[in-house]
C-alpha cells in the first residue's frame, strides 16, 4: 500500500514537473524571439556583415522573429546601384514593408482639391522673369534660412514639418532660424471637430490658417513625439505670426511649376506634396520624373533650385538621401511636384504668448 501511493506521489511530481518545463521551455521560446535583436547580436549569430552594419548605422532593433524577413527586404539593395544619373541603395527607410509605411490620408485622397477656400487664398500669377539663377535658401551669403533635418519617424504627419520649414524662414528675417514645432501644428489643427489628422496626415494650408492667429512654438520647447498627443491648454509662446498665405495647384493653373522660381525668390521655402513612394532607397541625384507617379501622397518643402532640379527638404531623417535632402527633375511635373502648392506670402516674426486652442468649425478665420 505504501509503496502505491509513493508511486502515484512519484508520477504526480513528475507529470508536475514537466508540466512547469513545457511552459519554461515555451516562454522562452517566445520570449527569445520577441528580444530586441541588435546589432551586436547580429554579429554574435554570425549574419553577413553588410546586414549587421546596417543595423548599426542606422540604430535598427527587430524583433528576432522577424529578423529573416527584414534581411530579405534589404539584400537586394545592399550593394548600391545606379539608374539614369540616380543612385539608390539602403537608407534609414529600406527596411520598412508596404504595411508600415504611413502616406498623408489626405493628400491621398485629394482633400486639397474639393475644398472651398476664400478667394484671396487662391493663387495669383505672377509675371516671372525667363531665367532666374539658381537659389538655395541653405546658403544665401553665407547665412542659411532653413533649420536643419528632421525624422517623422513612423508618424504621417509630414504636412506639419513642411509647414515648420516654410514658418521657420519667416520666424528669423536674417536667418539662422530656430526650429518649429511639429508637435504642436500637428497636434492643434487634428482630431474632434478640427481639420487635420495628426499622424494620419493632413493639409500644410490648414496650419497656415492656424498660424494666423495661434501659438507656433519651438521645438526644444515642445518636441516631436513620433505619435499623436494633445493640444496643451495652456498659452504658449508663439514666434512666428502668419498674415497671409496663398494655395497654387497645377488643376487650376496648368503652367504652375514655371511660377515656383519667382515664389521662391520671392517668399522663401515652398511646401509641396510629392510622390514618394518610390523614393525610400533614394541616396543622390536628380530624381528623374519617370521614376514616379504624379499621385501625391507626402508634403516636403521646396527650398531652392538648380539649373536642372528643385531642391527639396524631405523629413526623413538625415541618414536618407543627400543629407535628407532630395533633387527632384524640373519642368515635367515630376513626382506632381506642382499638383499642390501652399506658401506663405506674409508673416511676422512675433515673441509672445497665445492660445493654442483653434476654434476651427468646419470654416476658415476671416481675412
Amino acid at each position: 500500500m505504501r509503496i502505491h501511493q509513493s508511486l502515484l506521489h512519484y508520477y504526480k511530481y513528475t507529470a508536475l514537473l514537466l508540466y512547469f518545463m513545457n511552459k519554461c521551455i515555451l516562454f522562452c521560446l517566445f520570449f527569445g524571439h520577441t528580444l530586441g535583436f541588435n546589432s551586436d547580436m547580429c554579429r554574435d549569430k554570425q549574419h553577413e556583415e553588410w546586414f549587421c552594419s546596417y543595423m548599426q548605422q542606422h540604430n535598427k532593433t527587430y524583433l528576432a522573429l522577424e529578423v529573416p524577413s527584414r534581411k530579405k527586404l534589404l539584400k537586394h539593395g545592399h550593394h548600391s546601384y545606379n539608374v539614369d544619373g540616380v543612385t539608390f541603395g539602403l537608407t534609414s527607410r529600406s527596411d520598412r514593408f508596404f504595411r508600415e509605411k504611413k502616406f498623408n490620408m489626405h493628400l491621398q485622397k485629394s482633400t486639397h482639391r474639393s475644398l472651398q477656400r476664400p478667394f484671396n487664398a487662391e493663387h495669383s500669377t505672377m509675371a516671372a522673369p525667363s531665367k532666374l539663377p539658381p537659389l538655395d535658401w541653405r546658403n544665401v551669403n553665407g547665412r542659411s534660412y532653413v533649420s536643419p533635418i528632421k525624422d517623422q519617424g513612423d508618424c504621417g504627419g509630414c504636412f506639419a514639418f513642411a509647414s515648420a520649414t516654410v514658418l521657420e524662414y519667416w520666424s528669423k528675417k536674417d536667418g539662422t532660424p530656430q526650429s518649429l514645432s511639429p508637435q504642436i501644428l500637428m497636434d492643434c489643427t487634428s482630431h474632434k471637430s478640427l481639420p487635420d489628422d495628426g499622424c494620419e496626415g493632413g493639409l500644410m494650408e490648414y496650419v497656415f490658417e492656424y498660424a494666423r492667429r495661434h501659438p507656433v512654438p519651438l521645438e526644444t520647447d515642445h518636441p516631436f513625439l513620433n505619435t499623436d498627443n494633445e493640444c496643451p491648454h495652456e498659452k504658449l509662446m508663439s514666434y512666428v505670426q502668419v498674415k497671409n498665405h496663398k494655395v497654387l495647384m497645377k488643376s487650376t493653373v496648368p503652367l504652375a511649376e514655371r511660377q515656383l522660381e519667382a515664389l521662391l525668390y520671392s517668399y522663401g521655402p515652398l511646401s509641396v506634396g510629392i510622390d514618394s513612394r518610390k523614393m525610400e532607397n533614394y541616396k543622390s541625384g536628380v530624381f528623374k520624373s519617370h521614376m514616379c507617379g504624379k499621385d501625391i501622397d507626402h508634403a516636403v518643402a521646396i527650398v531652392g533650385f538648380t539649373d536642372s532640379a528643385w531642391i527639396v527638404k524631405n523629413s526623413w531623417g538625415s541618414k536618407w538621401g543627400m543629407d535628407g535632402y532630395i533633387h527632384i527633375e524640373r519642368g515635367k511635373n515630376a513626382c506632381g511636384i506642382a499638383e499642390y502648392i501652399v506658401y506663405v506670402t506674409d508673416a511676422t516674426p512675433i515673441h509672445k504668448k497665445e492660445w493654442p486652442k483653434w476654434n476651427w468649425k468646419n470654416g476658415w478665420d476671416l481675412f
